[in-house]
């Protein structure tokens, strides 16, 4: 199961392969932001597996933390989550 979560940018990186560090629940993270070349810092973007999506507005990404939040669904992915496998 994937779960995006919004993160809000802190910086910004230009280039071929360009990127954003974002804090996203309590850390911060670098991530692509290939999908989404308007990104600024301060902006706040939905994230999944390691790509920024879309740019959401502040409120909209508000409610999707409460959820998020409300539901415990980060430490269920956690939780949840295929084990790597052991190779000897």
């Amino acid at each position: 199961m994937c779960l995006g979560i919004p993160a809000k940018v802190l910086e910004v990186t230009d280039g071929p392969l360009p990127s954003a560090v974002v804090e996203m629940a309590g850390q911060q993270r670098s991530v692509s932001a290939m999908y989404v070349p308007e990104l600024q810092a301060g902006d706040w973007v939905f994230i999944q597996n390691g790509f920024a999506m879309n740019v959401l507005d502040e409120e909209d990404a508000r409610q999707s933390l409460a959820a998020i939040d409300e539901y415990n669904l980060i430490a269920h992915v956690a939780e949840n989550a295929p084990k790597p496998r052991r190779t000897s």
